[in-house]
């Protein structure tokens, strides 16, 4: 059988830590036992949730999109994630927006083709910590129906955190229009009484994050 670029990848990585005494071994192991398995359950986790959302949307689904190019392109993205990734926000994200492109012309949950190759874009390369904010950002939006919130708010919510890495996934956010941060006049330590502000087109991809019902 043809070794895929992933395999070619494992064998250099395995070869270049092996090349290490006393830690090439344990770490070849790792390339060698770990890394396909954690993949291999990263894409079954996908598949199911891909399923279940398919079945929740039922006749609702245009089954004719999938030979579409755009879907395959779109596949495409969201299949990086999946292999790249096992946190369930991110194989969540995916998969619900390839379940979206296959929803019906017209139906009112379907996002544009467009909007929905920036998420998939955006879920393949927002860090793990700007998806822990913005989560964050988003439970104060949905209990207490605040759009905006004190980064000194934030702190507190995220203390593993420190203030000049937040504000590095702040600004993370903000670059792709997911947040805005808005500096007062008069800023208190470690930017405290900043404001971030969760936009509409924040809104829109946090669906894709949060439980999904059909």
């Amino acid at each position: 059988m043809q070794k895929s670029k992933t395999d070619h990848a494992v064998a250099i990585a395995k070869a270049m830590v092996s090349a290490v005494p006393w830690v090439g071994g344990p770490l070849a192991s790792l390339a060698n036992d770990y890394i396909p398995s954690h993949t291999e359950r990263a894409r079954d986790r996908a598949i199911a949730l891909l399923d279940e959302r398919l079945e929740a949307l039922g006749e609702r689904l245009d089954a004719k999109a999938v030979n579409r190019d755009d879907f395959a392109e779109l596949a495409k993205t969201c299949y990086l994630t999946i292999v790249r990734s096992h946190r369930e926000e991110k194989l969540k994200a995916a998969t619900g927006i390839l379940a979206n492109f296959l929803l019906r012309e017209g139906d009112p949950d379907k996002l544009k083709y467009t909007e929905l190759d920036y998420f998939a874009r955006c879920v393949e390369t927002l860090s793990n910590g700007a998806i822990e904010v913005l989560g964050n950002v988003v439970d104060a939006y949905q209990v207490g129906g605040r759009k905006n919130m004190a980064l000194g708010d934030l702190f507190s919510c995220l203390p593993q955190y420190s203030s000049e890495l937040l504000m590095g996934l702040v600004a993370e956010l903000d670059a792709v229009n997911l947040l805005h941060r808005r500096v007062p006049s008069i800023e208190m330590p470690n930017h405290a009484n900043n404001q971030v502000r969760l936009t509409p087109l924040g809104e829109r991809f946090a669906q894709f994050l949060i439980e999904q019902d059909g």
